[in-house]
């Protein structure tokens, strides 16, 4: 299928001659002409067509450089674009000039507003052949680009990792972690689960038996602000002392900064706490209910195109029973390995400042460490938990 604009509704072109005009340099980028750049700059008449090859999605970089392949996603002034020379890119949208797509996105601009289609991105428009006709957006109003629209399944997403380790011989011990998320993201919400579980053994005896688990419900209201209505996380370890601990709050969240090689969000709010012991002293109150305030902080670095560090750092203070007040950290560094699997080291912390003794008075530490290497899965771009 060719689309064809006129060139006086665009003001900055993709010219991707059908007739081989422009050759292709390897399939995945291509230098800009000089007599199409000359023709650019000059202005085309008004009665001049241009067509456009819809095999792939094309971006023309501020370089003047064009890529081939097809764009993942774009949120947060970053995008993902799939190239089947150069494999997943992900670099800041303001590097790209103009964009042509040939499939169905939605696209999501300031003010509620958002049209499903084939689109053209030039400097200034976003262009959008839709089912009522094309509708033009200025370019400096698109906040997100969401791969699909028309399916149901377009939306959704979902990541898989797990490792082991293990030795026998004089010492018998292993453990194994898993970790799954399903999220399901559209024009203005995301809505997100994970799972995370690390079962382990040591001479044919438990341990380590943690559960942890959470859910969201993310909604962008403004540009750079979001508002995070129905947040949960459930928490359950063993050698804790920690039954079931379910921590619900509403939290609003900000975009503090997206550069090209890092993100930093943070997220405060209020919650209640209700946590049951596996035991208790008699003078203990078992189970608690507490309130608490949540502060949440999350940064990603972009060390290069194939590997990323992710810090994230929860804390609750809960300002009923101070003690209760607990914290959680991960640190993870992946490494791509392909456009589904990762290779993932990670580091977790636990902290509970004060844990109440168990019924036979011994007390649970305070801290716990988790080292953990994995094979991560990723189907489509999954959004995080906050």
């Amino acid at each position: 299928m060719i689309v064809r604009w006129t060139a006086k509704r665009v003001t900055a072109l993709f010219v991707l001659a059908v007739s081989g005009a422009i050759s292709l340099c390897a399939g995945s980028a291509l230098a800009q002409d000089p007599e199409v750049e000359e023709k650019t700059e000059a202005g085309f008449p008004d009665e001049f067509t241009i067509e456009f090859d819809e095999s792939h999605d094309w971006i023309r970089l501020t370089s003047g450089e064009w890529l081939r392949g097809d764009l993942n996603w774009m949120r947060d002034k970053d995008f993902e674009f799939d190239s089947d020379k150069l494999d997943i890119i992900t670099k800041a949208w303001s590097k790209v000039d103009q964009f042509h797509s040939r499939q169905v996105n939605t696209y999501v601009f300031k003010g509620k507003a958002d049209a499903t289609g084939k689109a053209m991105v030039t400097k200034d428009e976003v262009i959008v052949e839709t089912g009522e006709g094309v509708k033009t957006f200025p370019r400096s109003e698109l906040i997100a680009i969401v791969e699909g629209g028309v399916r149901e399944r377009d939306w959704w997403s979902m990541r898989l990792a797990a490792g082991f380790s293990g030795s026998a011989g004089n010492t018998n011990q292993g453990s194994l972690n898993t970790d799954f998320g399903l999220a399901r993201a559209d024009q203005f919400t995301i809505a997100a689960v994970d799972y995370r579980g690390t079962f382990g053994y040591a001479n044919r005896e438990e341990t380590v038996n943690r559960h942890l688990g959470r859910a969201a419900v993310i909604l962008f209201i403004w540009e750079r602000f979001y508002l995070v209505p129905a947040y949960a996380e459930f928490f359950n370890d063993r050698f804790a002392n920690i039954r079931f601990r379910a921590t619900p709050a509403s939290l609003g969240g900000i975009h503090i900064f997206d550069t090209k090689n890092a993100d930093w969000d943070f997220e405060s709010g209020l919650g209640y706490q209700f946590t049951r012991y596996l035991s208790t002293e008699i003078s203990e109150e078992n189970p608690e209910n507490d309130g608490f305030v949540t502060v949440h902080s999350y940064w990603d670095f972009d060390i290069t195109g194939d590997v990323e560090l992710e810090l994230d750092w929860s804390s609750n203070i809960v300002f009923t029973t101070i003690g209760n007040t607990n914290h959680r950290g991960t640190a993870v560094f992946s490494i791509e390995i392909s456009d589904l699997f990762d290779f993932e080291t990670q580091f977790v912390f636990f902290r509970t400042e004060d844990p109440p003794a168990r019924e036979d008075g011994t007390a649970p530490k305070k801290n716990d460490y988790q080292f953990i290497v994995s094979i991560a899965l990723t189907l489509g771009s999954l959004a995080r938990v906050p």
